[in-house]
């Protein structure tokens, strides 16, 4: 198994890359000296960056990859914690403490967003995937929940996983703490899609794209209705109201209007 502490250390550049395309945000975790392992700046940056995102009317979709093939993140920095910097080497719990928890925050993103994963997905880097909506995956991808080797806990992704997948599929990954590979991971529904290495890329973007044409007013509610009803009998679930209402939206009568004039829709997002 490729880890953190296997890499050599070169000149850092910036750990995280934002661009937006339309309306799509391509954001890209860029430590390829430490195969982008989630320092705690990192951390910090993508918690900002995704709170951002989520208030940026402009954005319709994100997408969040790496700037490398070898690693979309092998999780926590073990050389940081070692190092004693930051919140070191001392035991820490998670979801707890003064900052907030950078899964949570990619989670509860009101955008749809896109995990374009790529060579080594592995522990806090595969619980971040987990916090997208879509995961698609090259079929060079390797992922991997290695705590139950280490006695660390997964909190987050011991509770999303069986939220993903079959409970027999997800017990066997966290109780196993062994790789696997992007086939089984799209057999056993982890990842939408599984490509070719060189096709991902060009369908994350299409993907991405291809959500933000649509209604914005519906996408956030469907996102709104899938996260909180998704545990819910579903009595309650169907009373759910988070707004902004599309039944009672300019974007409703814009569609109506787009399709009786044979056009694409202008949506306003209200």
């Amino acid at each position: 198994m490729v880890t953190a502490v296997e890499v050599e250390d070169v000149e850092p550049g910036p750990e995280l890359l934002v661009e937006l395309r339309g309306a799509v945000a391509d954001v890209r975790l860029n430590r390829p000296e430490r195969l982008n392992a989630l320092s705690s700046s990192l951390q910090a940056q993508l918690v900002e960056t995704f709170a951002e995102l989520d208030r940026d009317q402009r954005v319709r979709a994100v997408t969040l990859g790496s700037t490398i093939r070898r690693a979309f993140s092998v999780g926590a920095d073990l050389k940081e914690m070692a190092s004693g910097d930051d919140r070191g080497a001392a035991p820490y719990e998670p979801m707890n403490g003064a900052t907030r928890n950078v899964y949570e925050a990619v989670l509860e993103c009101r955008k749809p967003t896109i995990a374009v994963l790529d060579g080594w997905v592995v522990g806090g880097g595969m619980e971040l995937a987990m916090a997208c909506d879509i995961r698609l995956a090259s079929h060079d991808a390797r992922f991997l929940l290695p705590e139950a080797k280490v006695g660390l806990g997964a909190n987050f992704g011991s509770q999303m996983l069986p939220r993903l997948v079959a409970h027999t599929h997800a017990f066997e990954i966290l109780y196993g703490a062994e790789p696997f590979d992007a086939a089984h991971a799209e057999r056993i529904g982890f990842v939408s899609r599984a490509l070719p290495a060189d096709e991902l890329e060009a369908e994350a973007d299409r993907t991405a794209e291809l959500i933000a044409s649509r209604a914005p007013v519906t996408i956030r509610r469907y996102k709104a209705m899938v996260n909180l009803g998704s545990t819910l009998p579903i009595a309650a679930a169907l009373r759910l109201d988070p707004g902004p209402s599309p039944y009672l939206s300019q974007d409703r009568a814009e569609g109506a209007r787009a399709f009786r004039e044979k056009r694409e829709p202008i949506w306003s997002g209200r």
